[in-house]
């Protein structure tokens, strides 16, 4: 499936470069309802959540991705306030989960679903770690979760490196980017690696980004 990451020029250039892409705990995200979209009023839920949060804040790395490139406001938020670049991802249908909304918190008897211990409560889990606020919907968010064996720590941030299923297959720069060029993309992008680049506007008569009309896709292929 086709996703899109959204990051800064100077940090797309060294993902092409590199080939791999910054991965973030959870931990790290910008919504305290992060991990809990259920009810948490009872004593032993808050524990139960509280405890498990640390645990897959340790074991799991995210990649965060969106369906989309068109919303203003994953540029003004992800994208370097529309100065930065959207990375058009190619990922499994399997590796990448959808993320839920919801309007308000799930009641959920937690010490129940926590003592069945069988594959339809993972499941349940699972389902309720990847919901999040309905306000959050103009993300179209996926994620990639990856497991501690997957991804590995450099200079102060974690990692993984684009060398299996997942693969950068275009790049759309930011409606208010002055400086990406192809020749920047040309020089970051390893020798025989080819990638679109699409030139981002705002639209004329609607709130969305939308491609220049003026400057159709092209292919950049690598030279270093």
């Amino acid at each position: 499936m086709k996703l899109f990451h959204f990051l800064s020029e100077e940090y797309a250039l060294k993902a092409l470069k590199d080939q791999r892409l910054k991965v973030s705990r959870f931990s790290d995200f910008n919504d305290p309802f992060e991990l809990t979209s259920m009810t948490l009023d009872d004593k032993f839920n808050r524990t139960v959540i509280n405890e498990n949060k640390k645990k897959i804040d340790n074991l799991f790395r995210v990649l965060c991705c969106s369906a989309s490139w068109n919303s203003p406001l994953l540029w003004g938020h992800y994208g370097d306030k529309h100065k930065g670049v959207a990375l058009e991802l190619e990922v499994p249908n399997k590796a990448a989960e959808a993320i839920r909304y919801r309007k308000s918190r799930e009641n959920v008897d937690l010490e129940k679903l926590f003592s069945q211990k069988d594959n339809e409560a993972k499941r349940k889990f699972f389902e309720l770690c990847t919901t999040k606020y309905i306000e959050w919907s103009y993300e179209d968010e996926y994620r990639v979760h990856l497991m501690d064996d997957e991804f590995y720590h450099d200079s102060g941030h974690d990692f993984f490196d684009l060398e299996g299923q997942i693969a950068i297959k275009g790049i759309i720069i930011g409606a208010m980017n002055k400086t990406l060029t192809k020749s920047n993309i040309q020089q970051a992008l390893p020798l025989g690696h080819e990638i679109s680049v699409t030139t981002s506007s705002v639209a004329f008569k609607s709130f969305n980004i939308v491609q220049k009309k003026d400057k159709p896709t092209y292919l950049v292929k690598g030279e270093s």
